[in-house]
């Protein structure tokens, strides 16, 4: 993959062979906002499951993950962002929980309740399951711990603004841009400075 040159990047940008006015990024949701990534810097996608915890770490650091023999730092871009953060899998702590209650209960006399009774009432199916996309920066890589991965995306540069004023400023100080979208505002990272995390 490395050899061929089907495009052309800056920090920021992936222009696409053959259209010099579109860029190529991969969308992702955080807290129901749209972002975006240069699709060449992605290696991986992936459902991180066992993370293993580093000690010491600051809190935007999540852990490590074992990727085909490499040792991956998980960074928690909700954390990052100045958002709360989220469990991995909160449908398995929610089943936990679940599970919790219902032995407490059980202890307690309360297991004869009807098991329709008990039950928890049928929720849509919704993700619970935080993904995680692998980048590479400076020969090293890193897995960005998000919410949802949406689509790869081509858009065109002359949708592409700075940051506006009303930007979170601690978001804005990880963007490089927006582009508007026909019904969202895709807020474009820039994964340098995401990365970033040495004290200031």
């Amino acid at each position: 993959m490395s050899g061929q040159a089907l495009v052309t990047t800056d920090k920021n940008e992936v222009e696409v062979a053959g259209h010099p006015d579109l860029r190529e990024f991969v969308t992702f949701h955080i807290a129901g906002q749209l972002f975006g990534i240069p699709v060449l810097i992605v290696q991986d996608i992936l459902l991180p499951e066992k993370i293993a915890s580093i000690p010491l770490a600051p809190p935007e650091v999540r852990g490590s993950i074992n990727l085909r023999g490499r040792i991956v730092t998980v960074i928690d871009v909700r954390v990052r962002l100045g958002l709360e953060r989220r469990e991995i899998n909160s449908a398995a702590e929610a089943a936990k929980k679940a599970k919790a209650e219902a032995a407490k209960r059980a202890e307690a006399g309360e297991e004869d309740l009807p098991e329709a009774a008990a039950s928890e009432p049928i929720q849509p199916k919704v993700r619970t399951h935080m993904m995680g996309v692998t980048v590479e920066q400076h020969n090293e890589l890193y897995t960005l711990l998000v919410d949802s991965v949406g689509d790869v995306i081509s858009l065109s540069k002359k949708s592409y603004e700075g940051n506006p004023g009303t930007l979170d400023p601690l978001w804005r100080e990880f963007a490089s841009g927006v582009y508007r979208l026909d019904n969202n505002l895709m807020v474009v990272l820039d994964v340098e400075r995401l990365l970033d995390i040495t004290p200031k």
